[in-house]
């Protein structure tokens, strides 16, 4: 009853509020409904873009790297996932010095490097954002399941609906003013909850477990390194945590089109360093130290307590509270972080099939109301095919799926990095550096069987392979792009002259 009342309550609440805010400030354009006006304040823009990367992963699979990795878990994924918004910031900052009239990430790459590597960047693009709305939905599923014993399916479909019905009618406006909302909800619900984990195991107790898992060789969660914040494996999967983070931050339009809403440069810097540094990091760390190595300590692993890892955050609140207000309240948590989550990248789904694919490649005559409803349509299609996907995907690993995520979305990074801050680098040196780093990660995923360390040289092979293609073929290359040009380039929308 809990559950579907939490489901039923927030579906009213988010879609009233995009209601209200679409009554009160109608979509004026296509510009309007992806970018928002381009007047958004720095403070509704930082907390927007920290709960937007407060995935359902942030607390479950900080959780989960807590539990395979101990205390350096939380950190390392905290610490690993953050790098990449320290390359996004200037980027974006750039961007918009650049290419004024810029939307999203594609129209930048099409005017730098052509149209058919616009094309690539395009579907890891959206590639990104359908594996992140995955993440979410399996996520929010796991938890409604374990906690209240809601289909694993209804738990995963409605959340991901509600956000459709949101964005589809208010637009990024719409997401940012909900993110808002649902940051003090998770913000609210960290700080009663953690203290309350921890009073009832008790921080000696977790540490005396801990002390068992690491001395104890028929512990079932044996880890001689759970204590150690230098060891090989928790340092192994913080570089492996940038690397999946520079695909999911750097090609995901969803942190572009936030970036393009924000009122000014100076407002950008302020709200991207205060959402990621200073209120997004300590949750994935307190998730991985509280949540998973409290789990550690009692002695509950995989196949004894658990039947994924990914339910080590849920397994423990459901102990302590055993269905009461705490576990409510953890299930909100995981909902908003999923729902904020998902409504940014749908958010960036949309911008990208309104600017870059509509009138390209559909209906070249289109009026801006024409564009605009495809924008809404295409959201709800991309949210029943990731509802479908996800149902096809109970009872994975979400930290597994993170990491393999990584092997496939940091191969075009370097290339876009490379084209907006280097001349010499062309569409050559960006296709074969994206094309030859994917293709390394996965064989080298696939080919090592050490499942210790295929994931970790995987990664690492799909970033910097790609890295070295781009500086050797750019310092190789005479060939210089004029950037510009960049700032004479105007979309096929109508864009806000006064942001």
């Amino acid at each position: 009853m809990y559950g579907y009342l939490i489901l039923a309550i927030f579906a009213v609440v988010f879609i009233g509020i995009s209601v209200v805010v679409s009554n009160k400030f109608p979509v004026a354009g296509v510009d309007d409904m992806v970018a928002a006006g381009r007047g958004i304040p720095s403070s509704l823009v930082a907390a927007s873009v920290m709960v937007s990367w407060v995935w359902t992963t942030t607390i479950m699979g900080a959780a989960e790297a807590g539990m395979s990795f101990g205390v350096l878990g939380g950190i390392a994924y905290a610490c690993g996932n953050s790098v990449p918004f320290f390359v996004l910031i200037p980027l974006v900052l750039l961007l918009r010095k650049k290419m004024p009239a810029c939307t999203t990430f594609t129209e930048f790459i099409e005017q730098r490097y052509g149209r058919t590597v616009s094309q690539m960047f395009f579907v890891f693009g959206i590639g990104v954002i359908i594996y992140v709305l995955i993440a979410q939905c399996v996520g929010i599923g796991t938890v409604f399941n374990s906690m209240f014993g809601i289909p694993y399916e209804v738990g995963a479909a409605v959340p991901i609906a509600i956000v459709a019905v949101y964005i589809a009618k208010a637009g990024l406006r719409g997401t940012i003013v909900n993110d808002v909302v649902q940051f003090f909800i998770i913000s609210i619900i960290m700080v009663i909850t953690v203290p309350l984990v921890l009073k009832t195991l008790g921080v000696s107790n977790i540490y005396q477990g801990l002390l068992d898992v690491v001395n104890n060789p028929n512990n079932i969660n044996y880890n001689p390194e759970a204590l150690s914040l230098t060891g090989s494996g928790g340092l192994m999967y913080g570089f492996a945590a940038i690397v999946v983070a520079s695909g999911q931050v750097l090609l995901d339009q969803g942190y572009y089109s936030k970036a393009i809403a924000t009122a000014g440069s100076k407002s950008l810097l302020k709200a991207y360093i205060l959402g990621t540094v200073f209120a997004w990091m300590p949750i994935p760390i307190i998730c991985g130290c509280v949540f998973g190595c409290g789990v550690l300590s009692l002695g509950v692993g995989e196949g004894a307590g658990l039947s994924v890892t990914s339910e080590a955050a849920p397994y423990i609140m459901n102990l302590i509270y055993g269905g009461g207000l705490g576990s409510i309240m953890f299930v909100l948590m995981v909902f908003m972080a999923g729902m904020t989550t998902g409504g940014g990248c749908l958010s960036g789904a949309q911008a990208l099939f309104t600017t870059d694919f509509y009138k390209k490649y559909v209906n070249k005559d289109a009026t801006e109301e024409q564009t605009m409803s495809f924008g809404r349509k295409i959201t709800f299609v991309i949210a029943a095919g990731v509802i479908v996907i996800s149902i096809l995907l109970k009872g994975k690993s979400l930290l597994m799926m993170d990491i393999f995520s990584g092997i496939l979305f940091a191969a075009p990074t370097s290339a876009l990095i490379a084209g907006m801050f280097c001349k010499t680098t062309n569409s050559k040196i960006a296709i074969v550096s994206t094309i030859v780093g994917l293709a390394s990660g996965v064989i080298a995923y696939f080919m090592i069987s050490d499942p210790d360390l295929n994931w970790f040289v995987g990664n690492i092979l799909s970033l910097c392979v790609p890295a070295v293609i781009v500086i050797i073929g750019s310092l190789i290359c005479k060939d210089e792009f004029d950037f510009e040009k960049l700032k004479n380039y105007v979309p096929d929308h109508a864009v806000n002259k006064e942001a």
